[in-house]
């Protein structure tokens, strides 16, 4: 599984959190960690939520105040059909959630963070069944497709 992070820069520690919760579940990637110096910021972003599975999206009052490359990130995430899962701060007002709004996301208790990061631990599991039937199914329909081509012969 490939999980990206959105984020406000202001919301680092945070991240970091969040990100040691989820590397026993896939291979975690955001900004702060993973740049790569003289590379294109936005194609390289671009690139990482393109090839995930899951977009974690921070919001925090910072990033509601002023954080236009969440907004990007999760705009190119819906756009490539992406799940992303909001994970709101408590100061952050429904009415706030913006192009979020509808979206079912999960409340994070800052003094008691472990139940937000146990119900994403359980999505991540649970898209990770997902993507592992699909791949069964693909596996077993280009197999049926071999042998009904090399019966024909």
């Amino acid at each position: 599984m490939k999980i990206f992070i959105s984020y406000g820069n202001d919301n680092l520690n945070l991240v970091e959190y969040v990100a040691r919760n989820l590397q026993p579940f896939g291979e975690v990637f955001y900004w702060n960690q993973n740049k790569e110096l003289g590379q294109e910021a936005w194609k390289t972003i671009y690139s990482w939520i393109d090839s995930c599975d899951l977009v974690i999206a921070i919001i925090t009052g910072q990033v509601v105040g002023r954080a236009m490359a969440v907004g990007n990130e999760v705009g190119r995430a819906t756009a490539k059909g992406k799940t992303v899962v909001p994970l709101v701060t408590p100061e952050v007002p429904e009415s706030a959630l913006g192009c979020l709004n509808g979206i079912t996301h999960q409340r994070m208790n800052l003094q008691n963070p472990q139940e937000a990061i146990n119900n994403i631990q359980q999505t991540i599991l649970k898209k990770k069944t997902e993507k592992e039937q699909q791949n069964a199914l693909l596996v077993l329909g280009g197999a049926i497709v071999l042998l009904t081509i090399f019966s024909k012969e």
